[in-house]
């Protein structure tokens, strides 16, 4: 029976030595350096950026002025030149060029929230990446206290303290966890694959080992967090530039009932000598205002209500996430130090007493699989509420929209 097992042992050593080998050569996935990339080379950052740049650009008052016209006029041997320019009224030139301006600031939120998004999704992906390598340390670690008790429970049925069930359990177990490590390692795949696609890598690109995930305790208290969020979180920024947008927009339509002007400058040129310099001024009337302006005065202030509405929507949810994240946050915290600080060192004490006592044939085999079952599935909770703690930090970041935790 006991070349069976070293037979088993090496064939399950072969089997794993190229996980354990990739494991060890592996580097450690530091999450700034990946978020720092994820900045740099993810096409939804990028596309948002280059949509902002483009806002800026249109910012220029000039834009808004229409382009001179040159015409020539022939009569027999009289020709006329002439230069044509109109001109927006004075005070639209300046709104219009702050419109610009806000937008390209609503561009910039825009681009800014996009961002944010990204990295959620980031430390999201990271996190899991991290669970389920977490997992997979945990389970290799019961398959080598499984190898033990397959060698406690060969040994003892050798000698006739034991029944051949006690070593087919721990084969089966075995067998078990040996499945379950397979499973977590296509898992691993998976993760990897998803955060390579938001660091724009090549989709089998291999990832390092992740490092610890920060579970830092957020000291402020949640007035502090809704003063936070109120000053920067960029959706929020957005749905205001929106809001002052609108309030140009009225401005805007009122400014209608101005009157634009033309300039024109004509010269006269007969006989090869120039004569007969003429300028023009003139000016629109806003003769149908009541048909035309009124019209869309009550249109933009329509908007502008609406646009009101939208922003305190919006700063509704976002006031409501950052209340859940908190929420989340603090239970999580609590959940992770219970495991950690309790629940955890009693159940592995607890197996440490069962694998003793089964050692001197002093308690049965399942027992010893319950204790192991048990501190198995603690770890892994204890490492599940790790992850969620730290995706709910990342999920209060993106509410509030700004860094809680120095790195």
């Amino acid at each position: 029976m006991q070349n069976h097992t070293t037979l088993g042992q090496c064939l399950i050593l072969i089997f794993f030595l190229p996980y354990l080998t990739q494991a060890d050569t592996l580097s450690v996935l530091h999450l700034t350096e990946i978020i720092e990339e994820a900045k740099m080379n993810n096409p939804e950052i990028k596309a948002a950026k280059a949509y902002y740049e483009a806002a800026q650009l249109r910012t220029s008052v000039l834009r808004n002025i229409m382009d001179p016209m040159f015409s020539i006029e022939n009569a027999g041997e009289v020709r006329m030149y002439s230069i044509t320019q109109q001109l927006p009224f004075p005070t639209k030139l300046t709104t219009l060029s702050n419109f610009a301006r806000i937008e390209s600031e609503e561009y910039e939120s825009k681009y800014n929230k996009k961002e944010q998004d990204v990295i959620n999704k980031v430390k999201r992906s990271y996190a899991g990446l991290f669970l389920v390598h977490k997992k997979i340390e945990t389970i290799e670690e019961s398959i080598s206290f499984l190898n033990q008790l397959f060698h406690i429970a060969s040994h003892n049925y050798s000698i006739g303290k034991v029944s051949q069930v006690d070593v087919l359990r721990a084969q089966v177990e075995l067998a078990k966890a040996e499945n379950d490590l397979l499973t977590l390692i296509d898992k691993r795949k998976i993760a990897e694959v998803r955060l390579n696609t938001l660091l724009n890598r090549d989709v089998d690109s291999k990832l390092g080992i992740p490092e610890e995930i920060d579970t830092s305790e957020i000291t402020l208290d949640i007035d502090k967090l809704y003063e936070l969020t109120r000053e920067n979180q960029p959706e929020l920024k957005a749905f205001n530039q929106m809001f002052k947008k609108a309030k140009v927009m009225v401005s805007i339509a009122k400014q209608t009932y101005l009157p634009d002007f033309m300039f024109k400058f004509t010269q006269q040129e007969m006989d090869n000598s120039f004569t007969d310099r003429k300028f023009m001024v003139g000016l629109t009337i806003p003769l149908w205002f009541w048909g035309k302006q009124n019209d869309i005065i009550r249109e933009m202030n329509a908007n502008l209500k609406m646009a009101e509405m939208q922003y305190n929507a919006i700063l509704n949810k976002v006031l409501l996430a950052v209340k859940e994240s908190k929420i989340n946050l603090d239970n999580y915290r609590r959940e992770q130090a219970l495991y950690k600080n309790s629940i955890i060192p009693q159940a592995d004490a607890s197996l440490k007493s069962a694998l003793i006592a089964y050692g001197a044939n002093q308690t049965d085999f399942l027992s010893v699989l319950e204790s192991e079952r048990i501190l198995i599935q603690f770890e892994l909770e204890f490492y599940s509420a790790k992850t969620d703690f730290f995706i709910a930090l990342a999920d209060l970041e993106k509410a509030v929209g700004i860094n809680l935790v120095k790195n």
